[in-house]
């Protein structure tokens, strides 16, 4: 059976690239045929090579390329439509990532006060209607495929937005799913909005089992190796200006005196924000690489949820910031109240009981380099260890109810 994969297979996002290649390798080990299809709109290729280095953006393509059983490159849903008629598929596995992030149109507009007008936002093909990622290729099939969606996750969608041509027309779309499953509370509850009956699953990572779907292995040894680093190394990771050069200084000075391990500067794909450290990992950078990075390393101290997944899913130590959680605006400029259940990195620590690893950069407070320091070493691998062997086992068990509607 043919089966054709939507996700964010080729940006520059180190987490999405695991994603897809744990799918994959899901699909390839139980009989089935992956084919992934690569709708890439020009319009978000150019967004990202704004965001992240040309060198990084070639990187992660050049990857895809070489490394997925990928489809022709497509532009258009009309091109991508051609492409699954051609290919002869059975069936559509959509996820995982932020493919139901979209921007509501009330949103899709900043307000000038000197102008004293609305100003369009241009919001990119992923974020708006007609789009691949909610089935839409069904409507120009003459004959629809089967559809699902897994551990799809909304990116702190604000859902609350939508008006009612918008929520009549997804949930519309989401009726077309055959199976669903989702990655964090709050995507749940928009799926539950939309439709008003349908609560999906919520499902692991896919890169939580990436160890047992994919073969592909890179010792410690080619690492260390490959880096020039020492055996007992901590990454540290930031893009954001939120903590100074000094705060990440003080974090980098304690954590090497209370470990023994020398702290390396570990890029983001958007850039490397390099330390006062011994070492530092360059761009361009492929995923698998810094999968095994963090996976050998001693700890990792810094941003965003997949390196605390790869963290997790290896009992590795880890202290993160996080920058996510979203704003419901009470009066403008005036009141807003901040919501933290938004942020998945929130859902998935206070799911596995790690919350003091990680702290929101709007409520920082009075925390200090050593409080960072201290909830770092304090970190339990073997809880660590029985929770990633739990959402191994909830991977496995919603993967394997998934794929039978095929």
């Amino acid at each position: 059976m043919k089966i054709g994969i939507l996700t964010y297979h080729c940006i520059p996002n180190f987490g999405a690239q695991l994603q897809a290649l744990s799918t994959i390798g899901y699909l390839k080990n139980h009989g089935y045929e992956p084919v992934v299809l690569n709708w890439y709109p020009q319009d978000l290729e150019d967004f990202y090579h704004k965001r992240a280095p040309e060198c990084q953006n070639d990187c992660q393509f050049q990857f895809s390329q070489e490394n997925m059983p990928v489809s022709k490159l497509c532009r258009t849903l009309e091109e991508l439509c051609d492409e699954i008629v051609r290919l002869k598929l059975d069936g559509i596995f959509l996820g995982s990532d932020a493919l139901f992030d979209f921007t509501p149109k009330r949103l899709r507009y900043n307000y000038s006060i000197r102008k004293l007008k609305r100003i369009p936002i241009y919001v990119t093909s992923n974020h708006r209607l007609p789009n691949p990622f909610w089935g839409c290729y069904n409507d120009y099939l003459t004959r629809p495929l089967p559809t699902v969606g897994f551990s799809i996750s909304s990116q702190n969608a604000q859902y609350q937005n939508l008006n009612k041509k918008e929520n009549r027309e997804l949930r519309r779309l989401l009726s077309g799913f055959k199976g669903l499953t989702v990655r964090d509370k709050w995507t749940q509850s928009m799926v539950k909005k939309i439709t008003g009956d349908r609560l999906p699953s919520i499902t692991p990572d896919p890169v939580f089992s990436f160890n047992q779907n994919v073969s592909c292995t890179v010792s410690k040894e080619e690492i260390c190796a490959k880096y020039n680093l020492p055996q007992n190394y901590i990454l540290i990771s930031f893009l954001y200006p939120f903590l100074s050069d000094e705060f990440v200084k003080q974090i980098i000075k304690l954590v090497e005196a209370k470990t023994g391990a020398e702290c390396v500067s570990f890029p983001m794909p958007d850039k490397l924000r390099k330390f006062d450290t011994k070492h530092a990992i360059e761009l361009p950078l492929n995923p698998i690489d810094w999968y095994y990075l963090i996976k050998y390393s001693r700890g990792y101290i810094g941003e965003r949820m997949h390196p605390i997944v790869v963290a997790l899913h290896n009992s590795v130590p880890f202290f993160c910031f996080d920058q996510y959680g979203s704003e419901s605006i009470i009066i403008p400029r005036i009141w807003s109240k901040f919501n933290k259940e938004s942020s998945k990195i929130y859902d998935l620590l206070k799911k596995a009981g790690f919350e003091k690893n990680t702290c929101f950069y709007k409520s920082l407070g009075n925390l200090q380099p050593q409080d960072v320091v201290e909830r770092f070493l304090s970190f339990d691998e073997v809880k660590a260890n029985e929770f990633s062997l739990k959402m191994y086992y909830e991977y496995r068990d919603a993967m394997n109810t998934l794929v039978k509607e095929f």
